[in-house]
This record gives structure tokens, C-alpha cells and sequence, in this order.
């Protein structure tokens, strides 16, 4: 049988190959290219048609150049055989085809066309079967130009007895990680990758076998925006999102008591019916189901599809040249918004994977055998739940969890072990992983039983084993000229192997190309196509495909193995351990979020992606651009710096102000304050566990005491609520006291004054004595003469009064200047408040009885008396 390219072409990488981008021409020419073989199916009425292209690639012209065909009349025994046939060291077919001279002459760098044709009774094949078959060109001596080896699969007479095998493909949507944190893309890759040219455009087109349409309407983005209207939100934000929401609908326990049979609620059960609910109301609609072409299982990496969703949604970074940055130098930022071309792609994936089954790897397809090997099985569980989030945000229907898909199709025990937990019962792997039993000289069916690992399971796992030559074919070179008809044909020769076997029984083949598959449209329209109309081979929906029952079972496989070549290309386990250093960060940034939240996980994930095993410097790239953004988020948690602070007392009080900068997490930490020497400035009670608004600031005031005037510094950090700091620079506050030495001149300036309010009154009765002495003199003199003042002229004081007088006054103006320090000692200490106090409400030590004070010291004896605060003694 042969195969007729007549679709339009898709690029294909090998399969598990990390190859992803489109294929570049390199300029080479092919001497000889087959264009087309037809018909579609050879059958012994059947006219063999061979069209294509002889150039002449030498430096000289070539003569009389023919095109001819070499064949056997006898078909490959096995499917070894095919394989060494076309790497042309094999058998070489005698039996001489058609030919055709396509020129007398070709000058250099020229082509022409050839076309032969043959009625195939003419080619005496003998029976069902893929025959060899050589194209070659060649000149006037004989010499070949060049030659191109294929394949012949023959029905013979008709298709009633032609055997068959069935056929489940997987179809992947699967690219590398696109983004170091949730905002930041390494490239532009992913962009050109879903447009209707790109490699996802394309391998979505061809899948779903109908028209698409990539053209954006103005309702695209709104229809878009996922479960909760934001189509920017990280898996790890939305999971918050929906449990806050989600918590007051969970039934209590109240609901629950004598509502079931005992058994262990079910996390995954819907809401219990409130009252007045119809508990036999309708499910939710189930999704269409395929109507035209060929069933296919749509494996997906929920990685990529949160990278597309994240990319339609708002605007997002992307850097330039990752890998050529100098060590010194940040990578080129620019922005871009939100991008139409994902946001159609999204829309057209919702429409079509609907319409059939869906199985997803974990998130960003992690390297879950070295996470296990390195005890880092939190995040090879986080990846497994996180991914099916992703799914059912992108896409807003559920992957199929009952499927499991290990990465590159190879699982140790561990990894058995983590999937079934999780609930899955049916492993596609790769034949690696449970190879062909020593015995068998055909192809195994794909299932394959499996132990049954620990977990109790609700029905027995089973391994659906993708055919590795089939994985081999879908790798070959597809983009250049005749290059995907040889491959269709070569297609067409595995299948018809395989189903030619005498193996018995009912079989199917798993066709499972790479994650990185790349074929040109052509290739990938022509595979699908070839499924439904060869007659060797029957679609089958890879859901639909059962184990065998156990007393049907054959040995046909060998047990699980995981090949030492898979250990070696795991991620080592100091790349790991450098990731563990980023999640460290990671940690310490999410003890200070409010909420069980986790926004740097799938950054995390997408770290410890399988791709990062041949792409070590883009994975080193990538982890210091995540490291960079969980320190950068974590600084927009601050104190902000104030000025320095001076004291004007012995007390007072400081504000710290404290910022929260992050715009989607409010957070909750603790203020730590501390003296760089406690015995010149202490610290009081101030509050120092609180909480901080997404873009809010609080101000946190906290009590100073200076001892000792001078400077003195506060060290300010934050920490978490287990005391762990969470910034790695102290912000230092200068603290500057003066108020001691202000507080000493106010005390003396109050001494002073009561030292002044105590003499006054002295001095005023001394005044006051002078003027009595004058005035008495002077009325002695005007009167009786005798200096008494009584008229009676005598000058005798009957009671010695005036004598005591005059010698006290006298006494008085010759009195020490040290009489009034003495009176100030005896009324206390004026360099204290409370003695000055007191002193200025203690009576003259002088004569209390002689004449009155003047009214000015009246009222600072009032205010003494009163006291400082005016209410009295």
C-alpha cells in the first residue's frame, strides 16, 4: 500500500525528543525526491504511480539521466527488517520496475520531473505483505545520482481478507516551560508556537481533523477569563480563590451524621443537598463527544496550558537573549499585552478537546523520579494536584485522572506508587518501561497488567504501552520536499507489519508521538487519515480500551523496569538542591502571607521540569530570575526608613512605619526594635505582631527612654511569626537625646527664682527699717527735740525700745554679706523642684512680726502653696 500527500504540512521532532522548534532549511538539495506514490492502497488491480524531482547536485553536467525502480517480489518476514532496509545497508531488491529517461543533458544545479507508472499484476507479488522498493536515478554509465528507499504494502486481491489491528493515538500539546516566575516569559517561543502557523496551531488544527477558526472576536478575552474572571491568576492564587469561596458550601457535621454507610467522607463528592433541593436533580450537561475523524486522547501538559492562558490574559514581560546576558547585566524586559493569537488558540482547544478524552502529566511534567530519589516527594505531589487545577482553568473541564503520564513514559516504583495514590489506575508508557517479553517474535498488544502497588485500588491497574517503532516513524523528517511521503509510507509499512503478524487474538497499537512532536501538516493530516482509510488498521478511542480479563492474560511483557539510562539522565541532585535554596525563599516568604497561599509553587515546579535535563544553562538562567523575583517580593514587605530622631526629654516616642507592597497578599508579621546599647536608651511596650492590607501601611509607635544624652541606634527588622527574619538588610534609626541638659537649665532657672522670691522680702524690710529711720529723725528734729517723736523732748525710751532699734538696724546695715546663702541653705537644696518648692513657701527666718511683706512676694507664696499643678498642699 502507498500513500497519496495531498494535505497541507505540520513539523515533528523525534518522539521524547526536546526538540521544539519549527525545522530551518539548510540550504541542502536532495539529488533525487520522491514527491507522491499512489494509489492509497496497492491491491493487484492497482496502478503503481511514482512522481518527483531529479536534480543534478554535481559541479558538471550530467548525461542521459534516468529514473528507475529496484523491488523484490518477496515481502519482509518482520518489522527488524524494515529498519535495515532503510538505512540501505540491507537487502538490496534485483527485480527491475519501471523507468523512465527524464533528460538527455542536465546542467548543474538543474531539475527536472519524473513520472512512472506500472499496472502492479506486472510486479508478481505474491501475497499480504510490505515489500522493498528503491527509486533511484542514474546516468549514461550507470553511475547513481541518487536514491530513495520505501516501501510497498500489498492487499492482494481485496480488502475482505486483509487482517487488522487497532489503533489509539495520543495527540500532545506539550511545550518546554515558558516562564521563570508567573509573569516573566524566557522568550517569545511560546507566542509564535500557538498562532495558526505555529507548532501548537498547527498540531491542534490537525487533530481536530475540522476547520478552526484563528480569527479573534471582540467577545474572546471575557469568554476567556477562566473559572473566577482572572486569567492572570497563578494555579496556586486560585486555589486560595476557590477554597475561600467554596468554605461556607462544605457540609458540616451535623450534615453529615446519618447520611452515608460509614464509610470515610469523600474529598471529591459534591455538596450534600441542602433542604428543598432535588436530590435526584440532572448532572451537570455532558461535554459533546466527537461526531467526525479519528479518535484521539489529548495528552497535555497543564504547564503550558497555564503559560497559554497566562499569556491571553493581561499584559506580561518578556525577556530578550536570556542565555546572552553578561553575569554582571539584568536580561532586556520589555512589555507585551495581552496576546489574541493564545487567547484563539484557547478558545478553539476548549471547543475541540471537549469532544474527547483529555489526560494531563503533572504540572510543567516534573522529574518525579529524581524529586522522589531526593526527598522532595511535597513537590512531586504538589505537581499532580496543582496540574489538574491548571487543566480545568485553561480548558474548564477536568482532565481524565484515571490516566497517568510519567514523564518520557518511564516510572520506577515510587513514581507506580505516587500516581496510583492519586487515584489513577491506567500508566501510558513508553516500551521501555515494559519491553517486549524475550520470547515474543511479534507485537505485544498495548496493555499490559500491572502489580497492584499498596493503595487499595477500585479496579486493577494496567499499563497501555506505546509502540515504539510506531514512535520511531512519527519522528522522521516531515518538512522537506518528498521528505513526509517517505514517511507516510513508511507509516503505512509499520502498520501493516504489525497487523500481518500471526499473533492472535484482538490487539491494539498505542501511536504516541514525543511532547516536542513537530510534523509538517502534511505528515500530521496524512497519519490521521491513514488510520481511518487503510484496511489493516481500526480507530480506537484509547478510553475504550480494556485490560484483558485475567484468565486471558498472557505474559507478553516483561514486569515494570526503569532502564539505568533513565537514572542517568535525571536532574542531578545538586541542580535540586539548588532549586531546594530558591524554595527556602519561598518558605520564608509564605510564613508571611495571610491565608494558606503558595504563589511561587508552580515557578518551583516548572524548575524541576524534565526539559532542564539537556538545557542545563537555561535552567540555571531560570532559576536565578525566580530566586531574583521571590527576594524582590518578599522586599515589597518593608520598613520604610524616617528620619533620625532627637529626643527633647528624658522620654518620648518613635513611629516605625511599615509598608506592605505587594498587591494581591495581605500579610502578618512581626516588628522586632532593638537598642544598640540598652543602658543609654531603652525600648518600651509597643505592639509588635500585626497585620498589613495588600498595598497598605501601618505606623507602629514604640516608647523610647534615654538615659544618658547622646546618640544612640535602633536596629528595626521584621520577622514571621516563628521569629525568623524575613528581610536580609536591618533598617537603623539614629535616636539623638538632648533633653537631659534642657531639663538641668529649667531646674536651676526655678531654683533661681525661688532663691530670689525668698531674699526679696528681706531686703524690702531692711528698705523699709531705713525709711522708718529717717522718717523718725527727722520728725525728732521738726518736734520736741528729743528724738523720740513723742513731744515730750526727753529722747529716753521708758522700755529700751528705741536703743534695740537703732543698734538692730545699725547691726542690720553691718550685717556679713553670707547671711543670706546661710538663710537660703537653711531653707533647702535649690537645685531640686521640690525644694525649691518648698523654700519658697517657708516664712522669713527674719522678724515675722515686724511690718508686712510688700504684696509682691504675696502670690509666690500662693503659688508655692498650691503647688505645681494649682491644687494645694
Amino acid at each position: 500500500m502507498v500513500m497519496a500527500m495531498t494535505t497541507a504540512l505540520l513539523p515533528i521532532p523525534a518522539a521524547h525528543s526536546p526538540a521544539l522548534a519549527d525545522p530551518e532549511d539548510d540550504g541542502s538539495v536532495e539529488p533525487l525526491v520522491v514527491e507522491r506514490i499512489t494509489p492509497d492502497v496497492i491491491r493487484e488491480d492497482s496502478t503503481l504511480r511514482i512522481a518527483g524531482e531529479v536534480t543534478n547536485t554535481t559541479a558538471d553536467s550530467v548525461r542521459d539521466v534516468t529514473v528507475r525502480v529496484r523491488y523484490s517480489r518477496h515481502p519482509f518476514t518482520n518489522r527488524d527488517e524494515l529498519d535495515e532496509f532503510a538505512s540501505g545497508d540491507g537487502w538490496q531488491p534485483s527485480a527491475s520496475g519501471p523507468d523512465e529517461e527524464v533528460t538527455s543533458a542536465l546542467p548543474p544545479d538543474a531539475s527536472e520531473e519524473y513520472s512512472l507508472s506500472v499496472p502492479v499484476e506486472d510486479l508478481d507479488l505474491t501475497s499480504y505483505g510490505v515489500y522493498p522498493l528503491v527509486v533511484e536515478a542514474v546516468d549514461a554509465d550507470g553511475g547513481v545520482l541518487g536514491s530513495q528507499y520505501t516501501f510497498l504494502p500489498y492487499t492482494g486481491g481485496g480488502d475482505d481478507d486483509v487482517p487488522s489491528v487497532d489503533i489509539a493515538w495520543v495527540w500532545p500539546l506539550m511545550d518546554r516551560p515558558q516562564r521563570a516566575d508567573d509573569d516573566t516569559f524566557l522568550g517569545d517561543d511560546l507566542h509564535a508556537s500557538v498562532g495558526a502557523e505555529g507548532r501548537l496551531g498547527r498540531l491542534l488544527a490537525a487533530g481536530a481533523q475540522v476547520p478552526l477558526d484563528f480569527e479573534v472576536g471582540e467577545e474572546d478575552l471575557v469568554e476567556l477569563l477562566g473559572l473566577d474572571g482572572d486569567p492572570a491568576a497563578s494555579p496556586a492564587e486560585e486555589d486560595e480563590a476557590t477554597a475561600e469561596e467554596t468554605a461556607d458550601s462544605v457540609p458540616t457535621e451535623e450534615a453529615t451524621e446519618g447520611s452515608g454507610n460509614g464509610d470515610e467522607e469523600d474529598p471529591d463528592a459534591g455538596e450534600a443537598p441542602e433542604d428543598g433541593e432535588d436530590e435526584d436533580a440532572p448532572e451537570e450537561e455532558p461535554r459533546p463527544s466527537r461526531t467526525e475523524g479519528v479518535p484521539v486522547t489529548w495528552a497535555v501538559d497543564p504547564g503550558t496550558l497555564d503559560d497559554i492562558r497566562r499569556m491571553a490574559g493581561e499584559e506580561h514581560e518578556v525577556l530578550e537573549d536570556v542565555l546572552d546576558v553578561p553575569a554582571d547585566a539584568d536580561p532586556v524586559r520589555r512589555e507585551v499585552g495581552a496576546d489574541e493569537a493564545a487567547q484563539v488558540w484557547l478558545r478553539e482547544a476548549r471547543a475541540v478537546l471537549a469532544r474527547d478524552t483529555v489526560v494531563a502529566t503533572p504540572y510543567a511534567n516534573p522529574d518525579l523520579s529524581a524529586l522522589l530519589r531526593n526527598d522532595m516527594g511535597d513537590d512531586a505531589g504538589a505537581s499532580i494536584r496543582i496540574g489538574q487545577d491548571a487543566v480545568l482553568r485553561a480548558l474548564t473541564f477536568e482532565a481524565d485522572g484515571a490516566f497517568a503520564l510519567p514523564p518520557e513514559g518511564l516510572m520506577d516504583d515510587s513514581v507506580y506508587e505516587l500516581f496510583a495514590s492519586h487515584g489513577s489506575t491506567r500508566f501510558l508508557l513508553d516500551e521501555g518501561a515494559m519491553p517486549p517479553a524475550s520470547w515474543m517474535s511479534t507485537t505485544p498488544t498495548a496493555q499490559a497488567p500491572l502489580s497492584a502497588p499498596d493503595e487499595e485500588t477500585a479496579e486493577d491497574p494496567f499499563a497501555l504501552v506505546a509502540d515504539s517503532g510506531l514512535s520511531d516513524v512519527l519522528s522522521m523528517p516531515s518538512w522537506e520536499p518528498g521528505e513526509s511521503a517517505l514517511a507516510l509510507q513508511r507509516f503505512a509499512a509499520e502498520t501493516a507489519m504489525i497487523a500481518g503478524e500471526n499473533a492472535g487474538g484482538d490487539r491494539v497499537v498505542v501511536a504516541s508521538p514525543g511532547p516536542g512532536w513537530n510534523p509538517s501538516p502534511e505528515f500530521a493530516d496524512g497519519v490521521l487519515a491513514a488510520s481511518d482509510d487503510l484496511p489493516w488498521l481500526s480507530p480506537e478511542d484509547l478510553d475504550e480500551i480494556e485490560p484483558a480479563a485475567p484468565d486471558e492474560r498472557e505474559d507478553t511483557r516483561r514486569n515494570l523496569d526503569y532502564p539505568d539510562r533513565a537514572t542517568e539522565q535525571e536532574l542531578s541532585s545538586t541542580y535540586l538542591g539548588q532549586v531546594e535554596d530558591v524554595n527556602k525563599d519561598v518558605r520564608l516568604f509564605n510564613s508571611v502571607l495571610v491565608g494558606d497561599v503558595d504563589p511561587f509553587r508552580p515557578a518551583l515546579l516548572r524548575l524541576e521540569s524534565v526539559y532542564w535535563r539537556e538545557e542545563e544553562a537555561l535552567a540555571a538562567a531560570t532559576r536565578s530570575l525566580v530566586l531574583d523575583a521571590v527576594q524582590g517580593r518578599m522586599g515589597d514587605v518593608r520598613v520604610i526608613p524616617g528620619e533620625p530622631v532627637t529626643l527633647a526629654s528624658q522620654t518620648g516616642t518613635t513611629g516605625v512605619l511599615v509598608a506592605n507592597d505587594l498587591e494581591d497578599q495581605a500579610v502578618i508579621v512581626r516588628l522586632s526594635v532593638f537598642s544598640e546599647n540598652s543602658e543609654r536608651l531603652s525600648i518600651g511596650s509597643y505592639t509588635d505582631f500585626f497585620e498589613i492590607d495588600p498595598g497598605a501601611k501601618t505606623t507602629v509607635y514604640v516608647p523610647l527612654s534615654a538615659r544618658v544624652n547622646g546618640r544612640t541606634e535602633l536596629t528595626v527588622s521584621l520577622h514571621n511569626s516563628a521569629g525568623e527574619p524575613i528581610s536580609t538588610q536591618d533598617t537603623v534609626i539614629p535616636v539623638n537625646a538632648t533633653g537631659l541638659g534642657t531639663q538641668a537649665l529649667l531646674i536651676s532657672g526655678i531654683g533661681l527664682l525661688i532663691l530670689v522670691a525668698a531674699l526679696a522680702p528681706r531686703a524690702l524690710r531692711k528698705w523699709a527699717r531705713k525709711q522708718a529711720a529717717r522718717s523718725g529723725a527727722a520728725a525728732s528734729a521738726g518736734g520736741d527735740g528729743d528724738g523720740d517723736g513723742d513731744g515730750d523732748g526727753d529722747g529716753d525710751e521708758p522700755d529700751g525700745t528705741g536703743a534695740a532699734t537703732g543698734e538692730a538696724a545699725d547691726a542690720s546695715e553691718d550685717a556679713p554679706q553670707d547671711s543670706a546663702p546661710r538663710e537660703d541653705a537653711g531653707g533647702g537644696d535649690s537645685s531640686t523642684p521640690g525644694d525649691s518648692a518648698g523654700s519658697a513657701s517657708r516664712p522669713d527666718d527674719g522678724d515675722a512680726s515686724g511690718p508686712e511683706d510688700p504684696p509682691a512676694a504675696s502670690p509666690e507664696r500662693d503659688d508655692a502653696e498650691r503647688g505645681p499643678d494649682g491644687s494645694g498642699k
